[in-house]
C-alpha cells in the first residue's frame, strides 16, 4: 500500500474523535503529502501551502508506527520524528494513530475543548464506604512489604508515600550536570502561557524544545512574571528508550500492566489543577520537590466535576482548593483535601479516581507510572 494510502486510511475519520485541521508529512526532500481532516478528509501528494502541522519523519519509521512496531512519541522524544506547527493539534496525533489502528469505525464525535457531565466510578463506592481519610502514611520502602501493599493500600484504594523508594535508579543518583548526558539529542514538548486555565485543552501553547537545553535553563535565575503565568513546563512527556535504563519499575504491580512511563520537568511555581485519572498511579519524585492535594472520588459532585468526553476518563474541577469559593460550591466545606509534601526519592501510590492537584515547590524532575490494575473495572 502506498504512502498516500495509509495517510488516507489513518486520517479517514479522525474527525470522529473532535480533530480538525490540516497535517503535512514530509518523508524527504521529494516526497511529501497531506490531509485535511473534517467532517470528511482527503489526502493529497505534495506540500500543503498553509498546514496546521508539518511532520518530518523517515518513511521506514511512519511505517513502523502505522505497522505497531513503533510508538510516535518515542520517535518525537529521541529526535528522529519533528514536529512544527500547532503543537497543540499535533498532541493528538497518537489519539488519532490508536482510532485508526483499532479500525477507525465512525464514532461520536467528540469536541476536545467541550466540558461532558462526568459519570460515576467504582471507586467513588470504595473509598465512600471506608473511614474518612486526614492524612497520607508515609513508609520507608523496606518496612513496606509489596504483599502489604497489595493487601492494604491497593484494594481500598488509599493512597500511600514510600519513601527511599528510588535508591536504585542510577537517574537518582546522577548529579543533575551528569543527566545532561542522557538528555542530549532528546525533544519533550512544554506547556507556555497560562497553561493552569487551559488544562485539558487543544488550545494551550505547546512548543518542541530540547530536554537538554530546558533543563540547563533550569538553573537560570526566575523571572517574575508580572501577567501571573506560571513558568514553562514540560509536563507528561513520554520517557524516552534512551532514558529506560536510569529507572527502575516499581515492584507493586505486574511488568505487563504498566503503560510507558511519562517524565515531568519544571522549575518552582509549575501547577496543574486539580483533576483524576482513569488508573492507578505510581509517581516518583526523582529531583526537587512537588506538593499534592488530594481529594477522595467519592467528592465528584461538590468539587464540579466534568469529563473531556462523554463517557468520562479525564475529569477536570471548577473548585479550586487554594481559593475556594463556597458560595459556587457549598458542598466542597465537606471535602477533607490531604496536602503531601513528595521529596527526592519518594513515590506516590495514587490510586484511581482520586483528585489531585500538583505543584512544583522546586526545581523538579519526576517519572510517573499509569497502572491498567483493573482494580474495580
Amino acid at each position: 500500500m502506498d504512502l498516500q494510502s495509509i495517510l488516507g486510511k489513518l486520517f479517514a475519520n479522525a474527525g470522529a474523535v473532535g480533530i480538525e485541521g490540516v497535517f503535512q508529512f514530509v518523508f524527504g526532500p521529494q516526497q511529501a503529502y497531506w490531509s485535511e481532516v473534517k467532517a470528511s478528509s482527503r489526502t493529497a501528494p505534495g506540500r500543503h501551502p498553509s498546514p496546521d502541522v508539518t511532520i518530518e519523519v523517515a518513511e521506514s519509521d511512519f511505517l513502523g508506527i502505522m505497522g505497531g512496531r513503533v510508538n510516535v512519541e518515542e520517535l518525537f522524544a529521541s529526535g528522529r520524528l519533528k514536529i512544527g506547527g500547532n503543537m497543540g493539534l499535533a498532541t493528538l496525533l497518537p489519539q488519532i494513530i490508536e482510532h485508526a489502528m483499532h479500525g477507525g469505525a465512525v464514532a461520536q464525535k467528540v469536541d476536545m475543548n467541550k466540558r461532558y457531565p462526568t459519570p460515576p466510578r467504582f471507586s467513588e463506592q470504595l473509598t465512600a464506604g471506608l473511614p474518612v481519610q486526614t492524612r497520607i502514611e508515609r513508609h520507608a520502602r523496606d518496612d513496606l512489604s509489596v504483599s502489604e501493599f497489595k493487601s492494604k493500600y491497593l484494594p481500598n484504594g488509599i493512597p500511600v508515600v514510600i519513601s527511599n523508594a528510588l535508591q536504585d535508579w542510577p537517574l537518582f543518583k546522577l548529579s543533575r550536570e551528569e543527566s545532561l548526558v542522557h538528555f542530549a539529542e532528546l525533544q519533550g514538548i512544554t506547556r507556555h502561557g497560562d497553561y493552569v486555565k487551559k488544562t485539558f485543552s487543544t488550545e494551550r501553547d505547546f512548543r518542541s524544545t530540547s530536554m537538554a537545553e530546558f533543563i540547563a535553563s533550569l538553573d537560570q535565575p526566575a523571572v517574575k512574571r508580572a501577567d501571573g503565568e506560571p513558568p514553562a513546563y514540560m509536563g507528561n512527556n513520554i520517557l524516552p528508550a534512551q532514558l529506560l535504563q536510569q529507572i527502575k519499575y516499581p515492584p507493586y504491580f505486574d511488568a505487563s500492566l504498566f503503560i510507558p512511563p511519562r517524565i515531568w520537568i519544571g522549575p518552582k511555581g509549575t501547577l496543574t489543577p486539580l483533576h483524576r485519572d482513569d488508573t492507578d498511579n505510581l509517581f516518583a519524585q526523582v529531583w526537587g520537590q512537588k506538593q499534592f492535594t488530594l481529594a477522595a472520588p467519592h467528592h465528584r459532585e461538590a468539587l464540579g466535576t466534568w469529563s473531556t468526553a462523554p463517557k468520562g476518563g479525564l475529569d477536570g474541577c471548577d473548585f479550586n482548593p487554594d481559593a475556594p469559593d463556597y458560595e459556587r460550591f457549598p458542598a466542597a466545606r465537606d471535602v477533607t483535601f490531604l496536602r503531601v509534601t513528595l521529596e527526592a526519592g519518594d513515590l506516590l501510590f495514587l490510586p484511581e479516581g482520586w483528585f489531585h492537584q500538583v505543584e512544583s515547590v522546586s526545581t523538579s524532575l519526576s517519572v510517573n507510572f499509569w497502572v491498567n490494575s483493573g482494580r474495580g473495572w
